[in-house]
């Protein structure tokens, strides 16, 4: 099965030292420029829980992530081989609308990685998370990360005949960014609607927020930074949401 991941920042790691050749001592530090995409952090994968439920006989703890770059690591989720059973209540019934429910905690995280050594530590392949004092409101701007292997159709789309779904959806095999905004804020805090259109294979996709067309109360320093995941559709019209942290 491909679903959707990613790895969300944590505290920095010291870097080894590495032994002098002639006496066993650690090598002097060098006086250079830190970049920020040379440092690396604690990292701890998730992914939309139901991409790791049981099927069949099918049961694990381990699953292969692979990146954009082709790097292929193995991480462990401690949800592999799941049963889902408990719903949640994304929105209720009103005059206009039908109640909405949801498989009840559809996100996991997986065992943090603390070696340094190991290339998801690296800065450029993570994610930091909004702090849980942010609060995601209607009309915030958003975007999905995909990392496509699918194929899109105009009839999965709902688009014309005459739209170029390339420049629209990005090519296969690559890095694709999609973008929308919040439509709904569950009262349960743990969920939120979107109107990205987004297509099966993009379960477990990060949601982060916009730097562009973006709402006034958001801080420029929170742009970029993860709120959420993608775990599906709900109507033609909304797909839902998992906070990280709750809202």
């Amino acid at each position: 099965y491909h679903g959707q991941g990613g790895f969300i920042r944590g505290a920095v790691l010291a870097t080894r030292t590495r032994p002098d050749d002639n006496d066993g001592q650690p090598e002097p530090k060098r006086a250079r420029v830190a970049f920020q995409e040379d440092m690396n952090y604690e990292t701890t994968p998730l992914t939309a829980k139901h991409n790791l439920k049981s099927c069949g006989e099918e049961i694990y703890l381990r699953t292969t992530v692979k990146c954009y770059d082709q790097v292929e690591k193995d991480v462990t989720f401690r949800d592999g081989g799941c049963t889902m059973v408990e719903r949640i209540q994304v929105r209720p019934a009103t005059a206009a609308k039908r109640e909405m429910t949801w498989s009840a905690d559809d996100i996991s995280f997986g065992d943090t990685i603390n070696d340094p050594s190991n290339i998801l530590t690296k800065a450029s392949r993570l994610f930091e998370k909004l702090p849980d004092t942010f609060r995601l409101r209607e009309g915030h701007r958003i975007g999905v990360l995909v990392y496509r292997t699918f194929d899109i159709t105009h009839d999965d789309a709902k688009a014309p005949l005459h739209t170029d779904l390339v420049q629209v959806y990005g090519q296969k095999f690559q890095v694709c960014i999609y973008t929308g905004q919040v439509t709904e804020i569950s009262a349960n805090g743990r969920t939120f609607c979107h109107n990205i259109n987004t297509f099966k294979g993009c379960s477990g996709a990060i949601i982060f927020l916009l730097d562009q067309n973006q709402s006034d109360d958001v801080a420029a320093e929170f742009y970029g930074r993860a709120v959420g995941i993608n775990v599906g559709g709900l109507d033609v019209d909304n797909n839902l949401g998992f906070f990280i942290n709750s809202n």
